[in-house]
């Protein structure tokens, strides 16, 4: 506006100064009005909100989204889903988050006509997200919050070997078992009915746990043994209606050298990691 007020002042001044009317007289009723017009789109575009950006862009942006991303901006609209559903788009992504299903699909005849890339990496990621889902959560507890308590007695002999969890080290790939020394205690391999019972404490004996007790006929040439069935729980994971405690003793000609102690899956007989045999014990140490 404040160059509509300047024009018709400039008018104004040129008719009372004829002086000046001569360097104003260029200054016609025409050029006022196209002034105004001008200053009327100028304050226009000061209200206007910028246009939005071609949908071409959205097509730009679309390589650099996630499978997830993509099926959300697919339904926003009619032209997104356009955009974000196009084949060669999705095409692009079994190469760079399923190899296994884009070897398979380059195959001769190995992907259906009627079968849409946006469908099969759909399906494929939510068979990778189901797999996630059905992973066990980590341990609440560790191996150095635990105390392990082993008792063997036969007669008037006994043994008690204490196994902090912290001092046992384990591999990777190596199953979880306790060793209790016993060479000390004078148990023989003729001796008859010994009670081996395994006890796990949480930390400063603020919970104790039972896993086993068992009473053993005779030690003369056994090998090994499994224990009755281990405690329930209801643990997806370990299923404690499934396990059993696994012990073989070790001898150094007739004396009792060691007792070994581990927890195996009756379903495979095949003894625990050390993660499941965590689990399997906060059931019963945390709340």
């Amino acid at each position: 506006m404040s160059t509509y007020v300047s024009s018709v002042f400039s008018l104004a001044t040129m008719k009372q100064n004829p002086l000046k009317r001569k360097r104003n007289d260029e200054i016609t009723e025409e050029k006022v009005v196209l002034l105004m017009a001008m200053h009327k789109e100028d304050d226009e575009h000061q209200h206007t909100k910028p246009s939005p950006p071609s949908w071409e862009i959205l097509c730009l942006v679309g390589p650099y989204m996630d499978p997830e991303s993509l099926a959300v901006a697919s339904c926003v609209s009619t032209t997104w889903s356009k955009c974000f559903s196009s084949e060669d788009l999705w095409k692009s992504l079994p190469a760079t988050r399923h190899s296994i299903f884009a070897k398979a699909i380059t195959k001769e005849g190995a992907k259906p006509a009627w079968l849409s890339y946006k469908r099969l990496i759909s399906e494929a990621e939510s068979a990778a997200k189901r797999r996630r889902n059905n992973q066990p959560a980590e341990p609440k507890i560790s191996l150095s919050d635990l105390v392990f308590i082993v008792h063997v007695s036969a007669g008037s002999k006994e043994a008690v070997v204490v196994k902090q969890g912290k001092d046992l080290v384990f591999g990777s790939n190596e199953r979880f078992q306790i060793e209790a020394d016993v060479r000390d205690s004078g148990f023989t391999a003729d001796m008859k009915d010994v009670s081996m019972s395994w006890n796990v404490v949480l930390r400063n004996y603020e919970r104790m746990f039972l896993m086993s007790e068992t009473v053993i006929k005779s030690l003369d040439s056994m090998i090994g043994w499994f224990t009755d069935e281990l405690p329930g729980t209801k643990n997806r994971y370990c299923d404690g209606s499934n396990l059993v405690g696994e012990v073989k003793p070790s001898f150094n000609e007739e004396v009792l050298d060691k007792v070994v102690f581990a927890i195996a899956d009756s379903r495979n007989w095949k003894s625990l990691f050390v993660d499941d045999v965590l689990r399997y014990l906060q059931c019963f140490l945390v709340d």
